[in-house]
């Protein structure tokens, strides 16, 4: 059974979560407390690591998933913080952090399990490598290449684009689409790749978003409820 570790101070969120992994097969161990959580994590097996950024004690979650990622043991745990601080500087600190995803409150069961879902799978999933020579480098750069979008839901996009993008890579697609929805272009992180049939040379690429708040999840709501109809006819 997959087992998972929920660290946070609420415990009216501990006992809600807890309750919906549980009600979907999955093994949950709590903590309210960072140095707690982190004891846990080193003497039991987890497939996962859930938690909150604002915690008691003097350590945040952000300084948790630093402490996490490194331990070359954990390196490759999936990390997911689910909070209810929803700047965008917030929730880029949580990604710098070294979190795979980040989840806003209020909790929408659908959306946790989704997510929770597409993590669980980076554990098995064997990215292809190169024989090139390698070397690690750290710099800001942008991926401007002409993508399409082709899917939209709550939980994230479908892109269609001549360049592969490896999971759990972090993304930002700039479109106009976004203005229409009426939210800033979003983060994304790659859950999946499938080449085009029709074109050899393109992939669909499925991301699932990071970070949404629950006014940006209303809007893309509206939007497909506004729109369904004609999306049907169009398709």
């Amino acid at each position: 059974m997959t087992n998972i570790l929920f660290i946070d101070d609420d415990k009216v969120t501990l006992k809600l979560v807890k309750d919906i992994l549980e009600s979907s097969g999955y093994s949950v161990v709590t903590s309210t407390d960072p140095r707690d959580g982190l004891d846990k994590l080193e003497r039991e097996v987890f497939d996962m690591v859930i938690t909150d950024a604002n915690m008691p004690g003097g350590v945040s979650g952000y300084e948790l998933i630093k402490t996490i990622r490194g331990k070359p043991k954990f390196a490759h745990i999936p990390i997911a913080m689910l909070t209810g601080r929803r700047d965008k500087k917030d929730i880029q600190l949580g990604l710098d952090s070294g979190a795979d995803d980040y989840i806003i409150k209020p909790i929408d069961p659908m959306i946790l399990l989704g997510k929770i879902q597409a993590l669980l799978k980076k554990k098995s999933v064997q990215v292809p490598t190169t024989s090139f020579p390698e070397g690690p480098v750290r710099r800001k750069a942008q991926w401007d290449v002409d993508t399409q979008i082709t899917y939209i839901s709550e939980r994230g996009l479908t892109l269609r684009s001549p360049l592969f993008a490896p999971m759990d890579t972090k993304v930002k697609v700039n479109s106009e689409f976004f203005q229409q929805i009426g939210i800033e272009p979003p983060i994304l992180r790659v859950t999946g790749y499938t080449r085009d049939p029709s074109n050899a040379g393109l992939y669909f690429i499925s991301a699932n978003f990071i970070g949404l708040n629950d006014t940006e999840l209303q809007k893309i709501r509206h939007w497909l409820n506004s729109n369904l109809a004609s999306l049907k006819k169009s398709s």
